[in-house]
């Protein structure tokens, strides 16, 4: 991981070395601690390539917001997985689960458009899943892409962390107009 941190650090224009200390401190730090509370928590039970957040909203609220949100942060939503309607459909019973395919062009098209980098296709669009618990709980889950992407080769690392910066602030602001 810091071999991978470190060269991509190293090629990036007008980043010296001070610099490289600091963001690979900074990133041991997050990968260590997690991210601050203000942030998504782990999901429990060491599903840390994971993160949830609880909305203070129902379920068609949470829905509507996070998808305006995505509108207005300049993404596309590509579809909406229905999961608990396909399953109910098949004789299956459980709570809602929505699987929502927000999409940036921008971010696509640069992993996309690359050989070298077009191996990440399965795994575009992004992902983000509303669900209702048993108790009636609302979830906004989707993968921990800070820690899935120390994984991956420098160039498609920064563009999912790119990505992922802008998908946490479209959660964030969707969170902050459900208070």
């Amino acid at each position: 991981m810091f071999r991978q941190l470190n060269y991509w650090l190293a090629n990036r224009p007008g980043v010296h070395k001070p610099a490289s200390v600091m963001i690979i401190l900074a990133a041991l730090l997050t990968a260590t601690l997690g991210f601050a509370n203000n942030q998504a928590d782990s999901a429990p039970g060491g599903r840390d390539m994971f993160l949830e957040n609880q909305s203070p909203a129902n379920l068609v609220r949470t829905v509507e917001v996070f998808q305006e949100e995505v509108r207005a942060a300049g993404w596309s939503m590509l579809h909406v997985h229905n999961i608990s309607g396909i399953l109910s459909a098949r004789g299956f019973t459980l709570d809602p689960v929505l699987i929502f395919e927000p999409c940036s062009g921008r971010f696509t098209a640069a992993l996309m458009g690359n050989d070298e980098t077009r191996y990440v296709a399965s795994m575009i669009p992004c992902r983000v899943a509303i669900y209702q618990t048993s108790d009636g709980r609302v979830i906004i889950s989707r993968m921990n892409i800070a820690m899935f992407a120390a994984m991956m080769q420098p160039a498609v690392a920064e563009v999912m962390l790119s990505a992922n910066e802008e998908m946490e602030a479209i959660i964030a602001k969707t969170l902050a107009r459900l208070q």
